[in-house]
């Protein structure tokens, strides 16, 4: 079986899971075995999530979040590309192409050698800028001596999860813009029934979501000292991507609505034209309602919406755009409960 057929039938969800879960159960026993637990009690008490600007609770936070991301994010590149490779083959009916030729742009959605080895750069390069952007800042961060059990997680899989983030931005970059490519080269347009062009919203509405998944993951680190500013940064760039990606495989979507109303409005126009002369003329037995059937068509025409997007692809938007803030505000619930509980 090849690499693709296994990809496919991988499930992202079960794949997620098994290295999240993996790494926090070999996480936890290495604590155990080691009897570090004791280091993370606030003035001998247990309260998770108490609030400390460093130590051993921190870090295991960290760490833990870490872990969670590790198995989002390759989980969620695979999702995308999933996702991605299914939307067409649904689009047989809706794409000028023969079964085969639906199978063979499917397969066409994959992410080359060289653009995995560059964002993977830029996401390492990243992964080490960010211990000198969160304070308190270490002296030698990346200096192994330096380092307790706890914080080594996440100087080891910090640089893992921004490269598979960086795999995953350029996935969805790759995926939308083939999205967009097909459907302005073979997309088939009906402006009275935009039904079948929904597998692209579709597709648009699953790349936002995993967008925002990941930033709703690691908006758990809001509970740490030093961490606001780079959350903020990361959540602007978060929301402006996410709307870039929930555009970008719809917009050849765009393209060919806007052709479509283009040639049927200079049609309905030409036509209007031509019944013109005999509208004001003399002549009775010409059908009197053909004026008003082409106005009324052209009305027709010119609401349609430019964009295949309806009140339910806005409502889901702003469900997701909630999640990271949803997120958050659990952690803040979670902390007072906590510390009214202990």
């Amino acid at each position: 079986m090849t690499m693709q057929g296994i990809t496919q039938r991988l499930s992202p969800l079960w794949l997620g899971i098994g290295i999240s879960g993996s790494l926090l159960v070999i996480m936890f026993v290495i604590e155990t075995v080691t009897g570090r637990w004791s280091g993370i009690l606030i003035e001998g008490e247990f309260n998770p999530l108490a609030s400390v600007s460093e130590g051993m609770l921190r870090d295991v936070r960290i760490a833990i979040v870490n872990c969670l991301v590790a198995g989002y994010l390759p989980a969620a590149l695979l999702g995308v590309l999933q996702s991605g490779r299914r939307t067409v083959l649904v689009l047989q009916g809706t794409l000028d192409c023969t079964p085969r030729e639906c199978e063979a742009l499917a397969a066409s959605i994959k992410l080359s050698t060289r653009g995995l080895v560059v964002t993977g750069l830029a996401g390492l390069i990243l992964a080490l800028t960010t211990p000198y952007l969160v304070p308190p800042v270490p002296e030698a961060p990346w200096n192994p001596l330096t380092w307790s059990p706890e914080v080594a997680w996440h100087r080891v899989l910090g640089p893992l999860t921004m490269v598979w983030g960086a795999w995953l931005v350029y996935a969805i970059v790759t995926v939308s813009v083939r999205m967009s490519r097909i459907a302005k080269q073979m997309c088939k347009i009906n402006l009275l029934d935009p039904s079948p062009l929904a597998p692209f919203t579709q597709q648009g509405l699953t790349n936002a979501l995993v967008i925002i998944g990941s930033l709703s993951i690691w908006s758990l680190m809001m509970i740490e000292t030093g961490f606001g500013q780079m959350m903020l940064i990361l959540g602007g760039g978060t929301l402006i991507g996410t709307v870039l990606a929930l555009l970008s495989p719809v917009h050849g979507v765009h393209v060919r609505i806007c052709q479509s109303k283009e040639k049927e409005l200079s049609w309905v126009n030409s036509e209007i034209s031509l019944q013109q002369d005999v509208f004001h003329g003399s002549e009775t037995n010409h059908p009197g309602g053909r004026m008003a059937d082409l106005i009324a068509y052209r009305g027709l025409v010119e609401n349609v919406s430019e964009w295949p997007f309806t009140f339910n692809t806005y409502g889901r938007i702003f469900l997701y755009v909630l999640l990271p803030a949803a997120t958050w505000g659990i952690g803040l619930i979670a902390e007072s409960v906590v510390d009214r509980a202990f």
